[in-house]
């Protein structure tokens, strides 16, 4: 009789149990929309305005791609030389070393300033001012370059440009972070790589153009057609609407209920109260751990703290997390294989440079959109570890191509290797800014964005200074053999391949509310796809929504 009333009281007890969890669960601030769960395609249909919003900001990365391959290709113009050219000891109008380092060295730093020292700024102004204080940057540059007359100029013009493009790296993927809805914003982020890769492929096809029916001293219209990107782009930054969760982090609630019926006010089954809400909670809980920090000040020893906490705790694995795709790309032959393509194939004997980058620009662009259509449906995480793999097992295969006997053949397989290597090389870039607007906490997306991005340009700025010196002359300082600077990047590719399997975490279709929760309970990165957030609980507790399937703490 015990046993029977013992068994008969567990499930009641369970079941009293259960529904006092509801009941808590029930009463927690909402942190989750009920559109979440939409199919993709459901989402494009509902949400197209924003879509078209994040598009329209994703163009300004097409002026970046095309100034920074412009640039880095009219230095080898005759005109240019003869512009900004010094004469050397032959009589002979050349540019000098240190002026082409300079301007290297000057354009990496104005990045870093636009990445690091320029961000606190768009807490405190908004997404919309930043982009206009960009574009004024942007302006400066190209007017310098405009009636440049020496190299002492053209470094100046590089430094702004630098900044300008700092910023805009650092400031885009935010913005697109903060309209995008939560199934799609991998897509809209890696709408950024695809305009990118497109603006960079008609830099040096401009180049090319006006040799072939100008001259090959023709170097002005090249510079001029700058102007265009930057017209088209100040009509669009002037239509763009601030993010919702800026007004809401700055308490200015009506502007901020109202940007969000701009945008989404005519979708179906938005309701922009009860939205503009679930914002609101997810900056209110995120700033009380903030204030428990003592990192809720709006000064300068504010802001200094802010950027000490991106280095402690929890949020120390978001801003590695952050950098990793990014600084993989540049870790796995970026400098090598992309940036320096047509020295490294001329001088391993090609004599059809231009056409093999034209075709690796074309693959970039490919890839990317379809890296863009596919993420949110497969992820983040294993694609970014596949394509870091790839481009190691890639730079295995280009480095012992090195040390057999050239032919056609040979010639034909690291043609075929490059191609490879560009898919995965593309892939990262475009997920680099991805995890740079999705894994920080809100109060410090701006700080971690540009940290993030600011550590792979740094490796950008060692590898741009050093790769030309490993190639030029055969191959002199590697043993006379410009294979071997494959070898170099499958090292430190391998190491940073292993930290991204261990430390990056899967975001695709997370919202910031669950991706601090994991933080915070320290769920390991590679368990965060499954996992069951208190967030997801408390929705399906609220809507009766089913959860996909995911493991729980009990079942880690």
């Amino acid at each position: 009789m015990t046993t029977i009333q013992m068994t008969d009281i567990k499930p009641y007890e369970s079941h009293v149990e259960d529904s006092k969890e509801e009941e808590i669960l029930k009463g927690t601030p909402v942190l989750k929309s009920e559109l979440d769960n939409l199919t993709r395609w459901e989402t494009v249909k509902r949400f197209w305005k924003a879509i078209v919003i994040c598009n329209m900001i994703c163009f300004a990365a097409a002026c970046d791609g095309y100034q920074i391959n412009l640039n880095g290709n009219i230095i080898a113009n005759p005109g240019f030389v003869n512009r900004v050219g010094e004469e050397n000891a032959a009589g002979k109008i050349a540019l000098t070393t240190h002026a082409t380092a300079t301007w290297g060295a000057v354009q990496s730093l104005g990045q870093l300033v636009g990445m690091w020292l320029l961000t606190p700024v768009s807490d405190r102004i908004g997404r919309k001012y930043m982009l206009y204080l960009l574009w004024l940057i942007l302006f400066a540059s190209i007017m310098i370059e405009t009636f440049t007359k020496n190299w002492s100029q053209w470094a100046t013009a590089k430094f702004l440009a630098g900044t300008g493009i700092g910023c805009l790296q650092a400031t885009l993927p935010i913005y697109v972070a903060e309209w995008a809805p939560a199934n799609i914003r991998g897509g809209m982020l890696l709408a950024y790589s695809a305009w990118n890769h497109t603006g960079g492929f008609f830099g040096p096809l401009i180049l090319f153009i006006c040799k072939k029916t100008l001259g090959e001293s023709e170097y002005k219209i090249p510079i001029l057609t700058q102007w265009a990107f930057l017209g088209i782009m100040l009509p669009i930054f002037l239509y763009l609407p601030e993010t919702p969760s800026y007004y809401a982090a700055r308490g200015l609630h009506d502007q901020g209920l109202a940007v969000l019926k701009r945008v989404n006010g005519g979708v179906k089954g938005y309701n922009v109260e009860g939205e503009y809400q679930i914002i609101k909670n997810i900056i209110v809980e995120e700033q009380e751990r903030l204030a428990e920090l003592g990192l809720e000040e709006h000064d300068w020893r504010g802001v200094l703290r802010s950027y000490v906490e991106c280095f402690k705790g929890s949020n120390f694995k978001r801003t590695i997390a952050a950098s990793l795709p990014a600084s993989c790309q540049q870790l796995t032959g970026l400098a090598f294989l992309s940036g320096y393509a047509s020295l490294f194939f001329k001088e391993a004997g090609f004599t059809n440079a231009f056409e093999i980058t034209s075709i690796l620009f074309g693959i970039k662009i490919f890839f990317v959109i379809v890296f863009a259509l596919t993420t949110d449906r497969f992820g983040r995480r294993n694609i970014v570890i596949y394509l870091a793999g790839l481009c190691c097992a890639m730079l295995l295969v280009i480095g012992i191509l090195g040390h057999v006997p050239h032919n056609n053949a040979t010639k034909d397989v690291l043609i075929v290797a490059a191609c490879f290597w560009s898919a995965g090389s593309v892939g990262l870039g475009a997920f680099g800014w991805s995890f740079a607007g999705e894994v920080a906490a809100q109060k410090l997306r701006a700080r971690t964005s540009g940290l993030g991005s600011g550590i792979a340009v740094i490796f950008g700025l060692t590898f741009n200074t050093s790769v030309p010196i490993m190639l030029l002359d055969g191959g002199k300082r590697l043993g006379n053999n410009t294979y071997n600077t494959a070898f170099i990047f499958l090292g430190f590719g391998t190491v940073v391949w292993i930290l991204t399997i261990f430390m990056l975490p899967e975001v695709a279709s997370r919202n910031p509310a669950e991706l601090d929760e994991m933080y915070e309970k320290g769920i390991a990165p590679w368990r965060m796809k499954n996992y069951v957030t208190d967030v997801q609980k408390a929705h399906t507790a609220r809507t009766g929504q089913p959860i996909p399937g995911g493991q729980t703490d009990e079942q880690r």
